[in-house]
């Protein structure tokens, strides 16, 4: 080889290895620049004399030595060949951290924290009291494979090759905008609606919409523990709205603190399934229309209820346009799909083009084209149906086995609705007793410290789910709580 050092290269071709010859080149001269066997300056055989020594083609050398000059270790000389760059080989050296320590050590900080734990192990658990996930076998599979089929095989395919802008409202928004009108009272257009990737996603969008060096965020307390975190996140300060205390106790502090956002679940109270009365609503939608307040509305839940008829969104109510409204697919459909939409007022929806005129779709094209015909054909109201009355089902053999083990010992709210019963456990032990106890003996069940922030969470409360767990689970599960906790 012809080089300012004069240095033999040895290369060689292994006929057996499944990897291509132009990368077997590649690679051999990368690691002699990097053991300093050829330095800067140093030029490669040219690309004649070396296809002749290995016996391979000019193209297979050609692609090693193209290679080589794209990635820097080499460059093209007119009329000189290709030449070896000036290169830092001893930092290039330097062998790939060993992430696994610190991977293993950041798994374990994680598992320790009390609500991964606990999911966590609720999988694990014989009897799963999860209060989020739902039936192993309530999505709607063949129903789902057959919608996504059509619409893969309809003249809209071409739509994945493309990014899913449009002029008009797409047939989800659509299709969402006249469920909510008729199911919920929601007032609105198709074009209000914008659907995001979950409810934490939405709420980060709703927040960048607002500033929070001026507005402060009021939050139940107890209360959704995704919106907190979100909101923190964001720099953006919380102050307490009690949610277990009675009306006037959430009015008193709505006036007193006086936030310019207030987040609320008012149609089933999260965590404590209370319900906020038509005369709070009331005074609600007028503390904001009198404050230029703005109220987020999560109607999570709404589909279940057991022994009256849903209440009336909020929004419905709204004649000033204060209320941004809020659902999800996660509690009827999927959780996994992680598919939430938001309903904004022209004020806001104004904001959002103008912030997000360059954000892309946040939900995929395909998944929002499925769930647009699973709700248009008439799927989603039969699937609705179907889980309400699993869900009835489960919830009274829920109340009826604890009511029956327990007695007066436990005290029991947000019962005829939702997917969970907020329970208190009046035997002396700590959340984390509780929790630990009912774990020895195969139950599992949710602290609820996640949903405070303002002051400690009541040590008694806990959620017990029945969305998850098998009817045949329920009482045997119930009789292992009785053992746990009696």
């Amino acid at each position: 080889m012809a080089s300012k050092a004069r240095r033999e290269l040895l290369l060689t071709i292994d006929e057996t290895s499944d990897e291509p010859r132009y990368r077997q080149v590649y690679a051999q001269i990368c690691e002699a620049i990097l053991q300093g066997r050829l330095n800067a300056g140093d030029k490669l055989p040219s690309i004649r004399k070396l296809s002749q020594t290995l016996q391979v083609s000019h193209t297979t050398i050609e692609q090693a030595y193209l290679q080589l000059s794209v990635e820097g270790y080499v460059r093209n000389v007119p009329r000189s060949g290709y030449v070896v760059e000036t290169l830092d080989t001893a930092f290039l050296r330097i062998p790939a951290p060993d992430n696994e320590p610190g991977v293993r050590r950041a798994e374990a900080d994680r598992s320790r924290n009390a609500f991964y734990a606990e999911n966590a192990a609720g999988g694990q658990a014989r009897f799963d009291f999860s209060y989020a996930n739902l039936q192993p076998d309530s999505f709607p599979l063949k129903t789902w494979r057959t919608l996504t089929n059509d619409v893969l095989f309809a003249n809209t395919a071409p739509d994945l090759a493309r990014y899913s802008y449009t002029h008009e409202p797409n047939s989800l928004r659509r299709a969402l905008a006249r469920h909510l009108n008729q199911t919920r009272g929601v007032n609105c257009l198709p074009e209000q609606v914008v659907v995001q990737a979950g409810t934490d996603g939405a709420i980060a969008t709703i927040l960048q919409l607002l500033d929070r060096e001026k507005h402060v965020v009021g939050l139940e307390e107890p209360g959704y523990a995704t919106v907190r975190e979100v909101a923190q996140r964001m720099g953006f300060k919380l102050v307490p709205i009690p949610s277990d205390q009675g009306l006037d106790a959430f009015l008193e502090a709505l006036y007193r603190y006086n936030p310019k956002v207030v987040f609320t679940t008012p149609s089933h109270q999260f965590p404590t399934g209370n319900i906020l009365p038509l005369e709070g609503r009331t005074e609600l939608l007028k503390w904001a229309k009198k404050t230029n307040g703005i109220i987020i509305e999560d109607d999570s839940c709404n589909e279940y209820r057991y022994s009256t008829s849903p209440i009336p969104s909020l929004q419905s109510l709204d004649s000033s346009n204060r209320v941004i409204y809020l659902c999800n697919v996660s509690k009827v459909l999927s959780p996994a799909l992680r598919i939430a939409y938001m309903v904004l007022p022209p004020k806001f929806l104004g904001r959002y083009l103008r912030v997000f005129n360059f954000a892309h779709p946040a939900v995929s094209w395909l998944d929002q084209e499925v769930l647009a015909r699973f709700i248009a054909e008439g799927h989603w109201d039969a699937h609705v149906r179907k889980m309400a009355k699993g869900n009835h089902r489960r919830h009274d053999l829920l109340l009826q086995g604890l009511t029956e083990a327990f007695g007066d010992l436990v005290s029991i709210s947000g019962a005829d609705a939702g997917m969970h019963l907020y329970v208190g456990v009046k035997n002396g032990m700590t959340q984390r007793e509780l929790v630990h106890s009912a774990y020895e003996q195969g139950a599992n069940v949710y602290s609820t410290a996640r949903f405070w922030f303002s002051k400690p969470a009541d040590q008694d409360k806990l959620m017990l789910g029945f969305s998850a767990i098998a009817d045949a689970d329920i009482i045997p599960g119930v009789e292992a709580l009785r053992r746990a906790w009696l």
